[in-house]
């Protein structure tokens, strides 16, 4: 599983998740359109990253649920106090795919 926690300039934070690196390739492909650029990329997915960063504030792409726990408890992104609602955005998407308890 790969969890995404886009953090737009302005709106709170939001998580999403892909099933494989094709999932998120054609998620991100299905609403970015034909603006992925794959100059410059190493790789397909790699493109599609780059165009999902292209404008956001910031970003994570967590590759495994092990990741995604890990940058959790450890990424000062998802500080509990400074970074409350991304925090509380990854952590929805990974009790909604039964990767971590919710224990709230």
């Amino acid at each position: 599983m790969i969890y995404i926690v886009e953090i737009p300039h302005q709106k709170r934070p939001h998580a999403w998740f892909a099933f494989s690196r094709e999932d998120f390739v054609l998620k991100v492909r299905a609403t970015h359109g034909p603006n992925v650029d794959q100059s410059g990329a190493a790789n397909e997915f790699d493109a599609c990253v780059a165009t999902l960063a292209d404008g956001l504030k910031d970003y994570r792409v967590h590759l495994s649920d092990e990741l995604a726990i890990g940058a959790l408890q450890s990424d000062p992104l998802y500080d509990k106090y400074d970074g409350f609602y991304a925090h509380m955005a990854l952590r929805e998407q990974l009790v909604a795919m039964d990767a971590l308890e919710d224990d709230l």
